[in-house]
């Protein structure tokens, strides 16, 4: 890289933290809250289910 954009990735990173290599959503350890919500996947909606739409 150049020596400007070497600059401007770090000074981005300064601002923005580390733009890690994988996102949560890509890697192997959802761990016990993926495993909670694979026995109902709409729990989060009807839990969080606005009183106008009954229930």
């Amino acid at each position: 890289m150049s020596e400007p954009a070497d600059r401007m990735r770090r000074r981005i990173e300064e601002i923005f933290g580390d733009d890690p290599s994988t996102t949560a959503d890509e890697r192997a350890d959802y761990g016990a809250a993926d495993e909670r919500d694979s026995a109902d996947p709409d729990r989060w909606f009807t839990e969080n289910r606005p009183p106008h739409h009954g229930g």
